[in-house]
């Protein structure tokens, strides 16, 4: 079994279909028996406390580590790029872990659609470093949050929602029936764009009002959109973004997230300071500097971050892809 599909179905996969905003959801197609079925799971399972469906994901975690073929071997490739500092028993262990922790999330997915942003929220027991963001709309300066896939993304859109004006950028999913489910849950509290160029046209005119988005650090990009820079030392292709926005809109840049608590009672919500070098004419200094904010972040605990994902799968200078 391999589920890190699964995971980038209920996120990020696109289906060809019109881009949607807050004023124009695309048109239903025609019936998606796949689909609902997904969303009948979701529904059932979104019927119970976020923190009991998150359990019972750690509980199902160690079927899937016994199964999970692919999604393993990348999780233990990363952590060895990535933190050569932990010896090998130290790796593996981290990365059964990361693996719990994942399936974790994706079972707190459900509730997190299904029922009411106010009702999750309850869970959420402190905020670190809030001052940072307060500080920024002080000024009338636009704010771009820095989320990496790290603890609970659906919790942390749903907190700033909630308390913020938040604009996100939205991508489709391949099964109309679970994106209409998707697309209703993240756009209860937050204002929606596409994205395309359209949505980012839409981020530089936010920014330039003083508004607030978040956009995701650690995925690759295109390769005219990205740039070569260090991410645990190792060169990885990086966003420009994050750079782009701050340089020509003056907004502010720092790293947010929702970090499970470690008596698994509830999660805080954390904002993290980026270096000045982020605000560095120079894209390559700047996503450099992006990507130390993003480390810092997961160390504060790599268990709770997704390292399935082949993030070092593009090689500059035809170098050898360390997944082959």
């Amino acid at each position: 079994m391999d589920f890190y599909p699964i995971l980038t179905t209920f996120i990020a996969k696109r289906r060809k279909r019109s881009p949607v905003d807050s004023k124009n959801k695309p048109q239903k197609q025609s019936f998606d028996l796949q689909g609902n079925l997904v969303v009948a799971f979701l529904k059932l399972l979104g019927l119970l406390p976020i923190l009991l469906a998150g359990k019972l994901g750690r509980a199902l975690g160690h079927l899937v580590w016994l199964t999970a073929g692919t999604s393993k071997k990348v999780t233990l490739r990363n952590i060895e790029l990535c933190l050569p500092e932990l010896s090998a028993e130290e790796q593996y262990a981290l990365a059964k872990e990361s693996i719990l922790e994942t399936i974790a999330t994706i079972f707190e997915v459900a509730p997190a659609w299904v029922q009411p942003a106010e009702k999750n929220l309850k869970y959420i027991t402190h905020v670190d470093n809030e001052h940072l963001l307060k500080q920024a709309l002080e000024q009338k300066r636009g704010v771009v949050l820095i989320v990496p896939h790290f603890g609970n993304w659906e919790i942390a859109n749903h907190f700033m929602a909630h308390k913020y004006s938040l604009l996100a950028m939205y991508k489709p999913v391949d099964l109309p029936a679970l994106d209409d489910l998707i697309y209703k849950s993240r756009s209860q509290l937050s204002e929606m764009v596409a994205a395309d160029r359209r949505g980012v046209v839409a981020l530089f005119s936010a920014m330039k009002a003083g508004k607030i988005t978040g956009v995701l650090p650690d995925q690759e990009p295109a390769l005219q959109s990205g740039v070569w820079v260090p991410f645990f030392g190792i060169p990885a292709l990086t966003p420009k973004l994050v750079s782009k926005l701050t340089n020509e809109t003056n907004a502010v840049a720092m790293g947010y997230g929702c970090q499970r608590n470690a008596d698994g009672k509830g999660f805080h919500i954390f904002f993290e300071a980026v270096d000045d070098d982020m605000y560095s004419k120079d894209l390559e200094v700047s996503a450099a500097a992006m990507n130390r904010c993003v480390e810092r972040i997961i160390r504060r605990d790599p268990t709770q971050y997704q390292w399935e994902y082949k993030r070092f799968k593009r090689r500059p200078d035809n170098q050898p892809n360390p997944y082959s």
